[in-house]
């Protein structure tokens, strides 16, 4: 059973936040919850703890340095980071500190809180593969033969412990095993497997064709083999021969290279062309990312659309819980775009004029704080403003300044329940320099004040959390 902690300053937060999961459904415990990180470190002093769920923005302590900490003095703890989409550079530092995955509290609010947990306990498993998988570079005997890669490694070494003596085998990590054989080739090593009846797929058998091959796969880590497995099988191959020399080579990504890529998916310009789509995932492909940072980079891309796009976006979209093969990202990709297109784009206009209403409703969620009018937005989508009224009706089903305003209390209610903004400040970053004027408005759409929203929505066990 995973022992959770909860760290988060707001007590009707954490009491909801406990309240809301199915926690044992997936062998997850609270076994306690702290309000700052100074009770957090004292917990953790005194209790066994696996998983710690840490908000970043508290008082006494930010989760931040709370990270840091526990990364030093308990590195076997794992963190998931609890924030505001707002909050993705203190994300990033708390990935790069350790964190092994965020939850945005806008999730939090959707149907998929399975999904969250589910996604949680897989990160935990790969994160406890690469720490349990030992090295044997100093054990093995063997200086020639081949690499077979596997997710059923067990499976893979009990059906060669029927055709190879054990001598000439070598279980390199939970991943990866060698075997030295001088008398089969590749393919009569599969075919000798295959014929034990033992399920071994997925499988990939890396050939040496010079020594220094052979020293360059003794190289190999275990998140190596992952990555091998993610990008050189496929569930239509699910057995894969390959010289060393020809394998796909996992490359070390900078941090540059992956926000670069952020801002390339982000922008919609792909969604209404297949070819675009295709070059897209070609050019990803080439990147060599880690499955990790694939998976970041699709549930992040799925929030940043649930953000911008939610107030038009009828249907539920999700991220991969896990992508088991490149394969899985190009199909989910494939999907998401068909889903996109279908929603947000208008048959009776053009790609090119729904694609502008699109980077129109970007640039409305982008400045949102900024006096916004359809003049304005017209030029920087380079249309005439009645074209652009009239499209944007049309498309969106709300006029301008309709979803202008609907925008802004949707930005409201997200700083009313996820902050402790004063009004006042929420007023000004929604866009209202006056905040009478933006009371009286957030009270016409919802029925309440502002004060008296945050207030009910903060309250009681049946609403959401946080």
């Amino acid at each position: 059973m995973i022992k959770v902690l909860i760290v988060e300053d707001d007590k009707l937060v954490r009491k909801s936040f406990i309240s809301s999961f199915q926690w044992e459904q997936f062998d997850m415990e609270i076994v306690g919850d702290a309000k700052n990180g100074e009770k957090a470190l004292q917990f953790i002093e005194d209790h066994q703890v696996d998983l710690m769920i840490t908000d970043l923005a508290m008082p006494i302590m930010s989760g931040i340095e709370l990270i840091r900490i526990v990364k030093e003095k308990y590195p076997e703890i794992f963190i998931v980071v609890l924030s505001l989409h707002q909050d993705f550079e203190y994300i990033q530092e708390a990935m790069r500190l350790g964190a092994i995955d965020y939850i945005a509290k806008i999730e939090l609010d959707g149907n998929d809180m399975d999904d969250i947990l589910i996604r949680i306990q897989h990160r935990i498993e790969k994160e406890l593969v690469k720490q349990t998988s030992m090295s044997n570079h100093e054990k093995t005997t063997i200086t020639s033969g081949y690499a077979l890669i596997s997710k059923k490694i067990s499976v893979v070494e009990q059906a060669l412990n029927k055709i190879f003596p054990s001598e000439d085998l070598c279980k390199w990590n939970d991943y990866c095993l060698l075997v030295k054989s001088d008398a089969l080739t590749p393919k009569n090593v599969i075919q000798q497997i295959l014929d034990t009846k033992y399920d071994i797929r997925p499988l990939l058998l890396v050939y040496p064709e010079t020594e220094v091959d052979f020293n360059g796969m003794k190289e190999w880590k275990a998140n190596d083999h992952q990555q091998l497995l993610f990008y050189e099988v496929s569930q239509d191959q699910p057995i894969v021969v390959k010289a060393f020399r020809n394998l796909y080579q996992p490359l070390q990504v900078s941090k540059q290279e992956l926000e670069g890529w952020k801002e390339r998916i982000i922008s919609s310009d792909w969604l209404a062309n297949k070819q675009q789509v295709t070059e897209l995932l070609s050019g990803l492909y080439t990147t060599g990312f880690s499955i990790n940072h694939i998976e970041e980079l699709l549930s992040w891309l799925v929030n940043e659309y649930k953000r911008i796009y939610r107030d038009i976006l009828p249907e539920q979209i999700h991220a991969p819980i896990e992508v088991k093969y490149w394969s899985d990202v190009e199909q989910w990709f494939k999907q998401f775009q068909r889903v996109m297109y279908t929603t947000l784009f208008s048959p009776v206009y053009s790609p090119e004029t729904n694609q502008c209403i699109l980077n129109a409703i970007a640039i409305i969620e982008r400045e949102l704080s900024s006096p916004l009018t359809a003049q304005y937005v017209a030029q920087q989508v380079n249309m005439s403003r009645s074209y652009f009224s009239t499209c944007f009706k049309e498309i969106i089903g709300e006029t301008f300044n309709e979803y202008v305003r609907m925008a802004r209390i949707s930005k409201a209610k997200d700083y009313l329940l996820y902050t402790r903004e004063k009004i006042a400040v929420i007023s000004e970053k929604v866009g209202y320099a006056d905040m009478k004027y933006f009371s009286k408005i957030f009270r016409q759409e919802t029925g309440l004040l502002p004060s008296e929203y945050r207030k009910l929505n903060k309250k009681g066990s049946n609403v959401s959390m946080l």
